[in-house]
């Protein structure tokens, strides 16, 4: 199946990578449910977690029918069911949706414990979030991918170049992926836009890539968030359809196997010790929590 990969990240309590996979099949389905919640809240800002301080209003309702929506698209198979979501409708007409065909975007949340303080050698800090990211994509990918269900990339999508003077240097990210299984392909002429993902400016990506890139935002603020970092109360209420993605995978492999998240989104970190790389289980506010990736960077 071809994907379109879109990338956002955070910058609290380490560097975390967003990075969702949306199925070119299904893209439309997804951004015409993202419009339906914008219409039904009647909010038309850039939807982010950063500067969210309160539990009401139309940007909160957005937000939280956005995440709800989130968790919903991430699922890969239905089992026979409808899965519920939130339509951001105001109290007096809470509201839910039913999923009711599979969107099966992906999602890979990928932290770089120490924000790339230990990388050295490196020509400037683009090139070091570009290489982390390319780690994580690899990991996901070769993840995701079986016999039964193929992934190949064709395009990416990054939230701005500006706060790295400078272009994404697609050499980096594509050129350098290395030997891939064999169910995973990355399109070597896949285009790059590192426009911003704000849709109210002049000089953004589409209006369509921009929604999704803002859906990016809140999974990657989402997660980390209910991961235990969170900025406020509010973030933390909003956040919450994330909490049964964490649970889940908590619970382990062997659990998710019969989810309907199955190979739907990873969690995993990455540091740097004695000049070796190292992926291991994310490093956690909550109490007994364990979020482990399988060794698939290589």
């Amino acid at each position: 199946m071809d994907y379109d990969v879109y990338h956002d990240e955070s910058k609290e309590a380490g560097y975390w990578h967003g990075i969702l996979l949306v199925p070119q099949k299904t893209r439309e389905q997804l951004v015409d449910k993202l419009q339906k919640l914008r219409d039904n809240t009647g909010y038309k800002g850039v939807i982010q977690l950063k500067g969210l301080d309160k539990t009401g209003g139309k940007r909160y309702r957005c937000t939280r029918a956005w995440l709800s929506l989130g968790v919903a698209a991430l699922i890969q198979n239905l089992k026979g069911t409808r899965y519920p979501f939130y339509t951001g409708m105001d109290a007096r007409n809470p509201g839910f949706d039913l999923l009711e065909a599979v969107i099966g975007a992906k999602f890979i949340l990928f932290k770089v414990r120490d924000d790339h303080r230990d990388m050295e050698g490196y020509r400037d800090y683009g090139a070091k979030v570009e290489t982390t990211f390319r780690m994580g994509l690899k990991g996901g990918l070769h993840l995701f991918a079986d016999e039964t269900s193929l992934v190949s990339v064709r395009s990416f999508h990054f939230d701005g170049h500006e706060h790295y003077r400078r272009r994404i240097d697609a050499t980096r990210i594509i050129e350098r992926l290395g030997t891939l299984r064999q169910q995973v392909h990355v399109s070597q002429d896949a285009p790059i836009d590192d426009r911003s993902s704000d849709h109210t400016k002049g000089d953004c990506q589409e209006y369509d890539d921009c929604q999704i890139l803002q859906l990016t935002d809140l999974l990657v603020g989402g997660f980390r968030t209910v991961l235990g970092y969170r900025s406020n109360e509010a973030q933390g209420e909003v956040s919450k359809p994330l909490c049964e993605l964490a649970d889940r995978w908590h619970d382990g492999y062997a659990r998710m196997k019969n989810s309907r998240w199955f190979k739907g989104f990873c969690i995993s970190e990455c540091y740097l010790e004695n000049g070796e790389w190292n992926f291991t289980d994310i490093h956690t506010k909550v109490p007994d929590t364990q979020l482990t990736l399988p060794d698939l960077w290589t």
